[in-house]
């Protein structure tokens, strides 16, 4: 006799999917998920489509099919997608420096600095050097005229990749609005959301603050972060406590001055979804024929934008990245297999959010109880394994 999972599992997966469910279920019996969604679109087809747990634990309200949830930099691959657009349709080339867009930028030394360097984090622009508030972080005009005023970064270890939690956004963020004139969060709604049918936005609105998870930290979350918090190295202090990107405060993030704002490196909202569905285009615009339509990015810029641009260890982070000449975040070793050649970007907690060009899909986990980076947290990898094992057995 099978025993009922303790926490009510909604949707449904396509035949031949089942060990997917299962393994979902696992998270929460196992692996002390709180809410979550898994979904899964293969050669555009919803094959798993699964939710549950609880989107706001003090309210008690459930995981619902409609329930958004903020990936934090997860959004880094949603931001460079929406650039990459503009540059697809030639208003903008990542090898030209920032400053033929947005002059004020050449000041102090950054005039050669380009998009792609910036987008790969190796601009030596991680962060803005002036103090930083929790309340500057939604305004993303002021954080740029920071940047543009200020030097790149002088310590050695900024040779390489030099990771930063939002300052490649507001670089971005500013080079768009100067160019199409509209700000990101409007630009991505027109443009890429509401011709594709996504429930994915940069920050909510007060309508939509009902059906949005409410981030809490699990165990040991802030723990990972002790040493950056405590830190008195300065290039440290300067990267990781200007602000924090996760205050002691949980709250923070869940906050209407927070949700409401556009932070463009980090408040990505949506469901798993549209998540899914926004990769699965990208998986297969990946490998069409060069000749063809896309549905969203060209062939030949998503090959530039997926070959290998950048392959080190963040100095600071002690870290190993690998970034594709788009700004994607690619696999540390490509591999066999269906998610051999996955591109997208991870987001601080747990979430996944990537397509895979090589069988066509787009696949997207998000939850709300943010987990330590590392061997603690399998929530994702187990169901990237399980998935990509059963579309082997079911293509081999």
């Amino acid at each position: 006799m099978t025993t009922a999972p303790a926490v009510r599992i909604s949707g449904r997966v396509a035949p031949g999917f089942e060990p997917v469910r299962g393994e979902f279920e696992r998270n929460f019996a196992e692996r002390d998920d709180g809410g979550a969604a898994l979904a899964v679109e293969w050669k555009g087809s919803l094959v798993v489509d699964l939710w549950g747990g609880t989107a706001d634990t003090p309210a008690a309200r459930p995981w619902r099919h409609d329930t958004k949830q903020l990936i934090f930099s997860g959004s880094k691959g949603i931001l460079v997608t929406t650039l990459l657009q503009l540059v697809d349709r030639g208003a903008i080339d990542l090898d030209v420096p920032v400053a033929r867009y947005w002059p004020e930028f050449a000041a102090a030394g950054k005039e050669r600095i380009t998009l792609r360097e910036v987008v790969t984090f190796t601009a030596r622009m991680p962060t803005v050097a002036a103090p930083v508030s929790q309340e500057d972080l939604g305004d993303p005009e002021a954080a740029a005229r920071l940047l543009a005023a200020q030097e790149p970064e002088s310590d050695p270890r900024a040779d390489g990749i030099l990771y930063g939690p939002f300052a490649t956004g507001w670089i971005v963020a500013e080079v768009i609005r100067r160019v199409d004139g509209r700000r990101l969060d409007r630009y991505f709604a027109e443009e890429i959301a509401r011709p594709h049918g996504l429930d994915i936005s940069f920050g909510i609105t007060p309508a939509e603050e009902h059906r949005v998870a409410r981030t809490e930290y699990g165990p040991g979350f802030l723990d990972q972060f002790t040493g950056f918090v405590t830190s008195t190295d300065p290039l440290t202090q300067r990267v990781w406590q200007n602000p924090l990107p996760f205050p002691e405060d949980e709250e923070t993030w869940n906050r209407p001055g927070r949700r409401f704002t556009l932070i463009p490196a980090a408040n990505a909202y949506g469901t798993a979804r549209s998540f899914a569905r926004l990769f699965g285009i990208l998986a297969a615009d990946a490998v069409r024929d060069p000749d063809d339509t896309p549905r969203l990015l060209s062939r030949r810029l998503l090959d530039d934008a997926r070959r290998v641009h950048v392959q080190k260890t963040d100095q600071l982070i002690d870290v190993p990245m690998v970034y594709g000449g788009g700004g994607y975040r690619l696999r540390s070793h490509p591999r066999p297999g269906p998610d051999g050649n996955s591109f997208g970007h991870d987001g601080a907690g747990g979430s996944a959010n990537q397509a895979w060009p090589r069988v066509g899909v787009g696949i997207s986990y998000v939850m709300n109880r943010l987990i330590a980076l590392g061997p603690d947290d399998k929530r994702a990898s187990s169901l990237l394994k399980t998935v990509s094992r059963v579309i082997a057995e079911r293509t081999g």
